[in-house]
């Protein structure tokens, strides 16, 4: 049996899996990341979970083909951190600290790519060469596959699809721009747009329940998210023509419905002559485990 680690580090917690080939999760632990500790002390806890997890189920180092890691301005080619935004610790050398400690192959990807391999290889995508994963958690973040491969460009930061601009004189993004998707899009985007119909900061968590009860004005307000988002997927669509966007996590939690009415604002919004040729989904893998299957399918991906 081909086994790979996954490993999600996010700003709060970061979660490690011991993952089958054919996407089974075996064993699973989520940590504190606590990113204001040094990062050599973060380091040795993440390797001691591995261990931990590959004793746990009677396995060595022998038995595991890779490590599979994602994480926020990940550099896939160098396998450093650059400055993540939500951890403390600046530009780190993560896959040589990995490597240091686990003498296997490191496979290291930003999150939004990282959600993209996982659909490629047990996902919605499994049988697509061109797809966009559009992850709609605090901000957006896009992994775009391209004739089946992942783009990274020429920084291997390619793909921030959530600062896109949708309304030029539009709400302030936390990157300093004006009227960017994310603004609009994300879990962050639609507690503002409740806020201006209502006047009232609620919790998503609040504003998903409120909308499964129907009340209007959180269904008015789920109607504007995906309007925004038509408009911005309506621009990556003109630019890359994918057969799917595959929207996942946060508000995509709220099911088909949503993902039916993106797909009209994105048939409303996009070239005419792109009109119909990319359909929206929801995640089939943005489950709890959903961030750690694919940070370890990048193993079975690519080696």
């Amino acid at each position: 049996m081909s086994i790979a680690v996954g490993i999600d580090i996010g700003g709060t917690n970061t979660k490690v899996a011991l993952v089958t080939e054919q996407g089974e999760t075996l064993s699973f632990v989520s940590l504190p990341t606590n990113s204001q500790e040094p990062f050599d002390k973060f380091i040795s806890r993440v390797s001691e979970t591995v261990n931990a997890l590959i004793e746990k189920e009677n396995l060595n180092l022998k038995n595991i083909k890779g490590i599979g890691v994602g994480c926020p301005n990940a550099d896939s080619r160098t396998g450093n951190l650059v400055s993540p935004p939500n951890l403390k610790w600046g530009s780190v050398a993560l896959g040589q600290k990995l490597k240091e400690s686990f003498n296997i192959p490191i496979l290291i990807s930003n999150d939004a790519n990282v959600a993209a391999f996982g659909e490629k290889r047990w996902g919605v995508a499994k049988q697509m060469s061109d797809f966009i994963v559009v992850t709609l958690g605090t901000g957006i973040g896009t992994g775009i596959f391209v004739n089946n491969q992942i783009l990274i460009g020429g920084n291997s930061l390619a793909g921030e699809g959530g600062h896109i601009t949708i309304f030029p004189e539009g709400r302030p993004c936390h990157c300093g721009g004006l009227g960017h998707l994310e603004c609009y899009g994300s879990v962050r985007g639609i507690k503002q747009t409740v806020y201006e119909l209502i006047d009232e900061d609620i919790k998503f968590r609040e504003i998903a329940a409120r909308f499964n009860a129907k009340e209007e004005v959180f269904i008015r307000a789920f109607e504007m998210t995906a309007d925004f988002l038509g408009r911005g997927l309506a621009q990556m669509s003109t630019l890359f023509a994918p057969e799917a966007f595959i929207l996942a996590g946060g508000i995509a939690t709220i099911g088909e419905s949503f993902a039916d009415d993106v797909q009209k604002a994105l048939d409303k919004y996009v070239f005419p002559a792109f009109k119909g040729h990319s359909k929206v989904h929801i995640s089939q893998i943005a489950t709890e485990h959903g961030a750690v299957l694919g940070a370890a399918s990048q193993v079975f991906l690519t080696n």
